[in-house]
């Protein structure tokens, strides 16, 4: 098994594991599966709720196409860009391919976020990667054939 793979499932399993910890809940629409509510919470106002580049702000930052994230794995030869993906949501490293960013830099976002609610902690980087691991998989489930 490749080793991206491994660290995957490694970070899935802490993100199953920290689930049981509400990880910032009190900012998550409820009634929604934890992946689709993080995706809610966080994308869906430029994204737009169906995940096709139709949200409310792009009325504000007019001239900003935020692409239509169902067709992620269609332009991607039929393989979701897992890692490509999981990269443009962190933000905290450059990544070239991306362009310019308009997008926040969920890393430091969340990063922040977990340290208001927990204060310095060990476990505030691996529950940061949950919540972007939460976005990637949802975005995951939304592709369309």
């Amino acid at each position: 098994m490749p080793r991206s793979y491994l660290w995957i499932l490694g970070v899935a399993a802490v993100s199953l594991a920290l689930h049981s910890v509400p990880t910032n809940a009190q900012d998550r629409p409820m009634g929604f599966a934890p992946d689709e509510a993080e995706f809610r919470n966080s994308c869906a106002s430029c994204h737009g709720v169906d995940g096709k580049g139709a949200g409310f702000l792009t009325r504000v930052f007019r001239g900003v196409n935020p692409g239509d994230l169902t067709q992620l794995a269609k332009g991607n030869d039929g393989i979701f860009p897992y890692d490509a993906v999981f990269s443009v949501i962190d933000g905290r490293a450059e990544v070239a391919a991306h362009g310019d960013r308009r997008m926040p830099v969920w890393g430091d976002r969340y990063s922040v976020g977990a340290m208001n609610t927990w204060g310095p902690d060990d476990l505030n980087e691996m529950r940061v990667r949950a919540r972007m691991l939460e976005l990637v998989h949802y975005l995951q489930s939304i592709q369309e054939s």
